[in-house]
């Protein structure tokens, strides 16, 4: 890294840290627009990162994946990503700084201490839903490029801000659209950098996830009283003997991606009682530590060794309702180690490489990304055990330092 770049990273540093009150009171204003997915109601979401944007001087765009494909996946329309595009001078890779709009329900809202979409401030804390994730990360964009202008920063290559839905459900129509179609499809750049904001805390960096396969099967059997069973085919029977060959799958641990997960998520059959149920559906969510394709062989397999045995073990239906690949850009790649440098520069932090945070493995948006391409992580400040839970927050220190850290790293590789 050159002196000079470690002097510009000194002075921005210095003009995000002036702007901490601005901060604060932006991801205050965001966490208090309620925008649970699902169902992904971003009207005002997306509205206010466009004023937003434009307040900082920028000229977003609402892109949004075509109608009839977003209803093919079974979701509501509008799903409007907002971006807006700092332009280089053409010589420089294109970074994207990326959050996502969307936020979980908040369960029981008695519990929480402070009103979930309060956004309140209490010793240095912002408390609510979407605090740290990922509203906080938000509100960082718009302080780094502030920053960046005020300092004078001349970029060599583009840097792209971008707000996106659907990543809290997993979905294509946020960051998999863009980077597969959107992007190009309205004059913006391919990134080669992105950063999904997320609250991994500054010395964590997701490079790695695990895959995510969630196959639903309805089973179908024949209806009978209860009183003779016999009769009839108990469709919950074959779902229940599903469960228990899909639990002999053999579980392979990653030292950065943790051990393969299988979880049941519903077992739902039966009309009543006393009659042998006809149907019955039955889910998995597997998250695998090796190649999804293991997965799927070893699924289809159990599938024909139980109707093999079992001539009444009928599938009406299977569907994937979840399809992603395991990988990342790992540990050893160049945009990890800038990370690490600029990371121990600006905070005198080591930034460790992980596919597993809190024991939850994901690369959220930048799993689109780091498929198709592009040097992607999951990164940002606060801390993964505080997500989704009652009482979520993230302090004013957290989004200094995240915004510090993000305007350092856009210095070296796009100044």
């Amino acid at each position: 890294m050159s002196t000079d770049k470690k002097a510009i990273r000194a002075a921005v540093a210095a003009r995000v840290e002036q702007a901490r009150d601005d901060l604060v009171r932006i991801t205050q204003e965001l966490v208090r627009i309620p925008s649970v997915n699902p169902p992904g109601d971003y009207a005002r979401m997306a509205e206010a990162m466009f004023e937003n944007y434009r307040a900082e001087g920028l000229e977003p765009m609402v892109v949004e994946a075509p109608r009839e494909e977003i209803e093919a996946l079974g979701l509501t329309v509008p799903r409007p990503n907002v971006v807006a595009r700092v332009r280089g001078k053409g010589s420089g890779p294109v970074f994207c700084l990326d959050a996502h709009m969307d936020v979980v329900g908040t369960g029981n809202e008695s519990a929480w201490s402070h009103p979930p979409f309060g956004g309140e401030l209490h010793e240095g804390r912002i408390y609510g839903r979407g605090a740290e994730d990922t509203k906080a990360h938000l509100a960082v964009q718009l302080i780094v490029y502030r920053a960046l202008r005020e300092a004078g920063v001349e970029l060599q290559g583009d840097l792209l801000l971008t707000s996106t839905v659907d990543d809290e459900i997993g979905q294509w129509p946020g960051m998999g659209y863009l980077i597969e179609r959107g992007f190009k499809e309205n004059g913006f750049p391919r990134p080669d950098y992105h950063i999904a904001g997320e609250p991994t805390g500054i010395d964590t960096v997701g490079c790695l996830a695990r895959g995510r396969l969630w196959y639903e099967y309805v089973l179908k059997g024949r209806p009978a009283h209860g009183g003779n069973p016999a009769e009839g085919i108990n469709a919950v029977d074959r779902a229940i003997d599903l469960a228990n060959a899909v639990r002999r799958f053999e579980i392979h641990e990653d030292p950065l991606m943790g051990a393969t997960t299988v979880n049941l998520g519903i077992l739902q059959g039966g009309e009543a009682v006393n009659v042998v149920p006809e149907r019955c559906r039955i889910t998995f969510d597997i998250r695998p530590a090796r190649k999804k394709e293991v997965v799927k062989a070893f699924m289809d397999r159990t599938v024909q060794e139980l109707q093999a045995r079992d001539p009444d073990f009928v599938v009406e239906s299977m569907r994937l309702l979840n399809d992603r690949q395991t990988g990342g850009i790992g540990p050893d790649h160049p945009f990890v180690k800038t990370v690490q440098d600029v990371v121990g520069e600006l905070t005198g932090k080591s930034v460790v490489p992980t596919g597993n945070m809190a024991g939850y493995s994901s690369l959220g948006n930048a799993y689109w990304t780091s498929m198709n391409g592009v040097a992607g992580i999951m990164y940002g400040g606060g801390d993964f055990s505080r997500a989704h839970t009652v009482d979520e927050y993230v302090t004013a220190d957290e989004l200094v330092e995240t915004a510090q850290v993000f305007a350092g790293l856009v210095i070296e590789l796009c100044a």
